[in-house]
């Protein structure tokens, strides 16, 4: 137990023997300073509200809709005393474009655009998935979403210039069925553009991310039935900025790519 942890029991024992008050320590009671950074598991089992969160800086009197970490129902996330120029942060916050947005489609909706909709592309914008396409690849995805993985590849970029401009291209292919079955599998490319700067054990680095979604709804039924044109296309973009003060030192950093990612 820590010295911080010692007072804080001492402090609550007291109040036990005094007033009979349950010893219950909350993570600020234990924790020291007003901010911390949000760190989940980077398993499965973390919920995507709370990969979400992940790597961001809170305040202790400002908790998030989730709570502070630890809080919600079997939470396993821990929150890391924030201290300027030691703790290491790095977080995506996810931008959609502003736009018209039509009643959301279904699966019945692509199929009756394959046989009515004379091969016309469409946007994710435009049937109403872009939000959740763009929520399941950042948080969804694989044991702790996209932009954790992200986040390490560009913390791994970072190391390699150490000080000046950064530029990352990414591509894979994702299952997005289960936003809606008719996507299945598609590509998500895209380029990081930003800065870095070294202060002295730390990296500080920032920057925007751009995304572009690219699909093909194609023959239906695997009939080889082609009704004005065998396919049309299904398109989308995003972008997120990027903020993170790494380690430079990729041994010891919590951000760095893993085997198999």
């Amino acid at each position: 137990m820590s010295l911080i942890e010692q007072r804080a029991y001492r402090k609550a024992f007291g109040e036990y023997l005094r007033k009979g008050t349950p010893i219950r320590l909350d993570h600020k009671q234990v924790l020291r300073g007003d901010r911390y950074v949000w760190r989940t598991e980077g398993d499965e089992k973390v919920r995507p509200s709370h990969r979400a969160n992940d790597g961001h800086i809170f305040n202790w009197d400002d908790p998030t809709a989730t709570g502070h970490p630890g809080t919600d129902f079997n939470c396993r996330c821990r929150a890391i005393p924030y201290v300027p120029g030691e703790t290491e942060y790095a977080f995506h916050s996810l931008l959609l474009p502003d736009g018209a947005q039509t009643e959301r489609w279904t699966d019945g909706d692509f199929v009756y655009h394959y046989y009515f909709g004379s091969g016309e592309a469409v946007s994710l914008a435009e049937i109403g998935h872009l939000r959740e396409v763009a929520e399941q690849y950042a948080y969804i995805d694989g044991k702790d979403g996209a932009f954790r993985r992200l986040s390490n590849q560009i913390a791994d970029e970072a190391r390699k210039v150490t000080s000046g401009n950064i530029v990352l291209d990414f591509r894979r292919a994702y299952d997005f069925g289960s936003v809606e079955f008719s996507h299945g599998w598609a590509v998500v490319k895209g380029q990081f553009v930003g800065a870095v700067a070294a202060n002295e054990a730390m990296l500080a680095i920032s920057g925007e991310s751009s995304f572009l979604f690219s699909d093909s709804f194609e023959d239906p039924v695997g009939l080889g039935i082609e009704v004005g044109g065998d396919r049309y296309q299904i398109t989308g973009h995003w972008t997120a900025t990027f903020k993170a003060e790494v380690l430079a030192s990729a041994d010891v950093s919590d951000y760095t790519t893993r085997e198999g990612e």
